[in-house]
């Protein structure tokens, strides 16, 4: 079971030779890839994982017809990447670049604008200033703690 991602990877390939480039990154076929690794490596300690690669077989026998043909075969293969994307990412800690700056970044707004707004009421001369102040109190630093801990998952290469 050492060999059982590369021998998937290798079918993938085989299923997809001539197929254009601009419809393998639509597809997402590297990412699909990336995690057929990711769950071959973690199916010895988890039973989700372990599943999938059920799953994963399944979908890959008829992925050249998933890529070239829309129906429920494309749906299955789109079900199937969204589905181990998630479990990596919740369950084993792998993310996108710049997630956490992103996430962050947009509670920060929501919060900076809040605060803004709560100053605009306290002071009405200043309004559109007390806004912008409040946006950028609230935008800057969770921008910066979330780059933080972005660069904390790339050291730990846990990018998905």
């Amino acid at each position: 079971m050492e060999n059982w991602a590369t021998e998937i990877k290798n079918t993938i390939d085989t299923k997809l030779k001539g197929t254009r480039d601009k419809e393998i990154r639509f597809y997402r076929i590297d990412e699909f890839k990336r995690n057929i690794t990711r769950v071959d490596s973690f199916s010895k300690s988890c039973p989700f994982c372990q599943q999938q690669k059920i799953y994963v077989a399944e979908v890959v026998d008829k992925i050249d017809e998933a890529v070239h043909v829309p129906g429920q075969t494309r749906r299955e293969y789109d079900r199937l990447i969204s589905k181990l994307s998630k479990h990596i990412q919740k369950e084993h800690g792998f993310y996108t670049p710049y997630y956490f700056a992103y996430i962050y970044s947009f509670f920060g707004i929501v919060g900076g604008l809040i605060l803004g707004y709560v100053l605009t009421k306290i002071n009405h001369e200043f309004r559109i200033e007390m806004l912008s102040v409040g946006f950028i109190v609230g935008l800057i630093p969770t921008y910066v703690w979330g780059s933080i801990k972005d660069k904390k998952v790339r050291s730990e290469k846990r990018l998905m």
